[in-house]
């Protein structure tokens, strides 16, 4: 590995994300009701052994790990294997403001049983009850109801992550998720960070949407789902 992002949620965990963190020299996760991520200090089998061991029993996470790299079945189930993008805020863009920036809210604790309800429906990645707690988390409400949403994630110094893009099927199209990723983007650059995101390589939609907004893709990576075994 030779870029930062290539274990980016290990360089989160150790870097802006290391209060979340439960970790040893080789291994690390992050609080279990904020996300399920998991890392290893090193992409090889010795150290997918030794996160195994510092685990919980039958405990699941994402992972990433080199496609060489197969985890032992005795000990893992793999749950589900992804195929993503990993794009990097590269081109900017001329205003990080909208006509549908005046109706951004800031999200709060309060909000949190709509957030999971609308991540629950669209899906956008893992989304628990703490969540909220990587900080800037932005929605658009209509009648009341959560329509999009948008916040950051993994911050893997100096890289911090644009995460949790959503939208209700009924208010697709009318531009929310662009003026809430403009907003959460405006943001990590003023904290001097550069924006980055994952995004299934298959999602034709939303990377042309990401492209249209700077960001270009770096590399392609798995992110899979595996549940401990014992």
């Amino acid at each position: 590995m030779n870029h930062l992002l290539d274990n980016m949620i290990w360089n989160a965990l150790q870097t802006g994300n290391r209060d979340m963190a439960i970790l040893n020299d080789y291994a690390a996760y992050y609080r279990p009701d904020i996300a399920p991520f998991a890392a290893m200090a090193e992409p090889d089998i010795e150290h997918l052994n030794r996160l195994h061991q510092f685990l919980p029993d039958n405990k699941t996470i994402a992972l990433t790990y080199p496609s060489d790299l197969q985890p032992d079945t005795q000990y893992w189930n793999i749950i589900r294997e992804m195929d993503c993008c990993q794009m990097i805020y590269e081109v900017p863009v001329n205003s990080f403001i909208t006509r549908e920036s005046e109706k951004i809210q800031p999200l709060t604790e309060a909000h949190i049983p709509q957030m999971l309800e609308l991540t629950a429906m669209t899906r956008p990645g893992p989304f628990f009850q703490n969540t909220i707690l990587f900080g800037n988390y932005f929605g658009i409400f209509e009648n009341d109801q959560l329509a999009a949403m948008c916040g950051q994630r993994m911050n893997p110094v100096p890289y911090l992550e644009v995460s949790a893009v959503c939208t209700h099927p009924e208010h697709r199209g009318k531009g929310y998720a662009k003026a809430l990723m403009l907003r959460v983007m405006d943001l990590i650059l003023k904290q001097s960070f550069i924006p980055f995101l994952h995004v299934l390589a298959e999602n034709a939609t939303a990377i042309g949407l990401y492209e249209s907004i700077g960001f270009r893709t770096r590399t392609r990576l798995n992110i899979n789902m595996l549940k401990k075994i014992g």
